[in-house]
């Protein structure tokens, strides 16, 4: 499309006169810029995520655009999806640190995010019955629990070496006793 011919006022328009045409041309005008400002702000990774939001905040703004302010729709509608990616970043940054503050409350009081079989308790028994004390409480904490290893590291003291032979030790003896 040759969006580059047309001004952003007389595309601004149209669109509000219900052509749809118009309103395709000004997504694939403006496509540049929003996955600038998806790298920009680091969220790349949501690309298509933050594709979808970039448009929508594209259409807001051109639903409440009003041209008789003396700024160009291109800064307005950057103007409103920089404050969009500024929220999203900043809301993400607040989940980080509230969990990353209330971390060992949220392993304590969670466990294993699948449901647990009739059967778990049978086998945890086994288990115990073959691991030894370090292995159990890695093997429980990291694979049963769902634990991170930095926590299992900070709150038992055990560094990653520990942890990750204690987890492989445990589980080829798992398996070994369940194989025969």
């Amino acid at each position: 499309m040759k969006y580059y011919k047309q001004n952003d006022y007389e595309i601004i328009s149209q669109i509000r006169e219900g052509n749809n045409d118009a309103l395709e041309l000004m997504f694939e005008k403006y496509k540049p810029l929003i996955s600038k400002k998806i790298y920009k702000f680091n969220l790349y990774y949501d690309y298509d995520d933050m594709y979808q939001e970039s448009l929508m905040v594209l259409l807001k703004s051109l639903e409440k655009f009003e041209d008789k302010y003396s700024k160009t729709f291109t800064k307005y509608f950057e103007l409103n999806l920089d404050r969009k990616f500024i929220t999203i970043v900043s809301k993400r940054v607040r989940r980080n640190e509230i969990f990353k503050k209330n971390e060992k409350y949220i392993y304590e009081s969670n466990h294993s995010t699948f449901q647990q079989s009739e059967y778990f308790d049978l086998v945890k028994k086994e288990i115990t019955k073959i691991l030894t004390n370090r292995e159990n409480l890695v093997y429980t904490l990291r694979e049963l629990n769902n634990y991170r290893i930095s926590y299992i590291n900070e709150v038992y003291g055990l560094s990653n070496k520990v942890i990750y032979n204690s987890l492989h030790r445990a589980k080829v003896k798992i398996k070994k006793h369940f194989e025969t």
